[in-house]
């Protein structure tokens, strides 16, 4: 499968970030920048949408670590959504699962506080 990241602005500070394949080296790169890009435009409200993350090495939890701490400059938040079996155990084994704010369902994640 191909790797997508595709962003929809939710609204003046969200943003929802779609990542469809494998999160490894060969992509880690494309989801910092597009954290990154959407910072600047003021959307540092940041879900990270994984339901269609199929596999995550350790290049591409770097790169969600990155964009927390992007987004926690920013004053703003990176909350996942929707991880898999796979990632939540690469999240659980390096004790992220604290670190990162994990939901199922968009409207929690929008809302949460």
């Amino acid at each position: 499968m191909d790797f997508s990241v595709n962003v929809e602005y939710l609204d003046e500070t969200h943003a929802l970030i779609v990542l469809q394949g494998r999160l490894n080296a060969v992509h880690a790169a494309d989801v910092k920048k597009q954290i990154k890009d959407s910072v600047v435009e003021k959307r540092n409200l940041i879900i990270l949408d994984l339901n269609g993350v199929e596999f995550m090495d350790s290049s591409g939890l770097a790169a969600l670590v990155t964009g927390l701490k992007t987004t926690r400059d920013a004053a703003g938040y990176l909350r996942l959504l929707g991880a898999n079996k796979q990632v939540l155990s690469v999240l659980k084994l390096t004790r992220l699962d604290r670190v990162f704010e994990l939901y199922d369902d968009l409207d929690a994640a929008r809302g949460a506080s």
